[in-house]
């Protein structure tokens, strides 16, 4: 698990990047994208 600051952020940011990708795939139709992006925006909160 990262410590640091900086870390958190480079993570968040990655996070956050995935989930706009996902949320293209689930806006085309894609179920199993729709479930990702699910579990993602709870891992971001």
């Amino acid at each position: 698990m990262p410590t640091s600051k900086k870390q958190l952020v480079k993570l968040n940011r990655e996070k956050k990047a995935k989930a706009e990708e996902l949320s293209k795939q689930a806006a085309a139709g894609s179920e199993s994208a729709k479930k990702k992006l699910k579990k993602l925006e709870k891992k971001i909160k």
